[in-house]
């Protein structure tokens, strides 16, 4: 750990307390300086904001900032004591969601009073809201930020209840009959309390829970956790067993890509051409299984390594075959004219909104946003394969769809490149009374979990934060961008995150 600093400026470059990690323990007027320059000053990106148990009146506030260009994160750390924290959405609107959660579980709230959304808990509920039964009685005294709908305007509720295999999700569309005017969302129905759950558990069960936690982004955030753990006890994965997480990683990429492609079709209502990408979707599931020995590859990793190799014969008779046909039914698709009118221009989100919200993955790149933390914060292997990134401007639903076309195609290149170096390995992990951050680029962008151990090697408190969580907070934006009603299925597909992945 480091000493605690008082100040950072331009030049500051903090103590490693792994590689790319600098973290720095300040007091709450220091935290509201730092992250005003981290924001404002230095342009870095606010990855995370959670809070940790201090003390019966107290919390410890950590605020992950990615600094993407300089390839490392910073972790400000400052206990908070009593029921007001620095209001640091004032300065980082990308912080709000974050402020939200703290105060569900803590009952502290920005200082400048503003009103909190519910995002963990229906309203009206009864229990406590303290992390792990702790902290402070009664819940908040406000479900929810008050919003208006007046003059010839109505809000039309729509679910959580939507349709036979849809996660559960509330959306208020706000409406004078077919435009959609603001939109309201809440995902607080599918909430588990995953992290409270992994308390206490060894990190070998922990990872079990974390693959299932987003099951689509299984090798995502279990990849991250791995990361996280291996850093607390400052070991590296063999090499092949490296490649064969990566492997697995671009795997999945091309499978959600494909899955997002398919229901962006099913949203249109183009049956022929939805039928044709879910055959291939079919096929990489398939592949995935012949490959790894699970469609959705649970259980490929381990803590230090891999627990399989990947089937290198499946994946080299199986992966150029099945991607060809995924661009020869795309290239179709994007030549079908009622298709791409339904896609130009709908659901379009400004080129500032990744920056102003925090926003990562296909989202933030078709908004101009070239972030990608293999490239920008690289572990093994992409230190070394480093991937090329995919971007677009205009921000819409077609940007997000070729944006994600182009994702497929370099996963292809990223998989046959290092298939040859892949293998069974691992590193013995048993670190104790240690912390660590992870991450990894998974299909919907960045996930990242913060892990402490307790002295048995125990997980003593998780953080886990998947893509989806920072990019729901953009779906509201997308939906007002004048739009219809019967838009909000092609913008929801184009988006294509979990509820699961919010409400963990």
């Amino acid at each position: 750990m480091t000493e605690p600093a008082s100040d950072l400026t331009a030049t500051t470059v903090l103590p490693e307390t792994q590689p790319g990690v600098g973290i720095a323990r300040v007091d709450t007027t220091s935290l509201t300086r730092m992250t005003h320059e981290l924001s404002s000053e230095q342009g870095a990106r606010l990855a995370d904001l959670f809070a940790t148990e201090a003390g019966d009146d107290a919390a410890t506030f950590r605020v992950v900032y990615a600094l993407d260009r300089e390839q490392r994160y910073v972790v400000l750390e400052s206990v908070v004591s009593g029921q007001r924290s620095p209001a640091l959405s004032q300065l980082d609107p990308a912080a709000f969601v974050e402020e939200c959660e703290i105060y569900e579980q803590f009952g502290i709230r920005p200082a400048d009073g503003r009103s909190m959304n519910r995002v963990l808990t229906a309203p009206g509920t009864n229990r406590r809201l303290g992390w792990r039964g702790q902290g402070r009685d009664g819940r908040p005294d406000r479900a929810h930020a008050p919003h208006l709908v007046e003059g010839e305007a109505i809000e039309f509720p729509f679910g959580p209840v939507r349709a036979v295999g849809w996660e559960s999700l509330y959306t208020g569309l706000v409406t004078t009959g077919e435009e959609v005017l603001d939109l309201y969302l809440f995902y607080w129905h599918k909430h588990r309390g995953i992290e409270r759950r992994l308390v206490g558990r060894t990190p070998e069960r922990a990872l079990f829970f974390v693959e299932r936690a987003d099951g689509l982004n299984a090798i995502g955030n279990g990849l991250a956790f791995c990361h996280a753990l291996e850093a607390a006890a400052g070991s590296d994965p063999p090499a092949p067993a490296a490649h064969a997480r990566s492997i697995a990683l671009e795997l999945e990429r091309i499978y959600n890509h494909t899955a997002a492609i398919a229901a962006v079709c099913q949203a249109t209502g183009l049956s022929v051409g939805q039928a044709g990408v879910e055959i291939v979707l079919e096929d990489l599931l398939r592949l995935n299984a012949a490959a790894f020995g699970h469609r959705y590859l649970f259980g490929v990793l381990a803590p230090g390594g891999v627990r399989r190799a990947p089937d290198r014969d499946a994946i080299r008779g199986r992966l150029e075959r099945h991607c060809d046909e995924l661009q020869r039914v795309a290239h179709a698709l994007l030549h079908t004219n009622s298709h791409v009118d339904r896609l130009e221009a709908t659901g379009v989100l400004e080129l500032d909104v990744p920056r102003r919200l925090g926003l990562v993955g296909p989202i933030a790149r078709a908004c101009g946003a070239e972030l990608d933390s293999r490239r920008d914060h690289p572990f093994a292997p992409y230190d070394q394969l480093v991937p090329a990134v995919a971007a677009a401007q205009q921000g819409d639903v077609l940007s997000r769809m070729q944006v994600m076309l182009a994702e497929v195609a370099e996963s292809e290149r990223l998989i046959f490149e290092q298939l040859d170096e892949s293998g069974v390995a691992a590193t013995p992990v048993t670190p104790r009374s240690a912390e660590g951050l992870g991450w990894a680029e998974s299909p919907r962008g960045e996930s990242l979990i913060w892990l402490a151990l307790d002295d048995d090697g125990d997980i003593a408190r998780l953080r886990l934060r998947p893509a989806s969580v920072r990019n729901w907070r953009a779906f509201d934006d997308a939906a007002r961008s004048q739009n219809v009603f019967t838009d909000i299925p092609i913008i929801e597909a184009s988006f294509w995150l979990t509820v699961a992945g919010g409400a963990r």
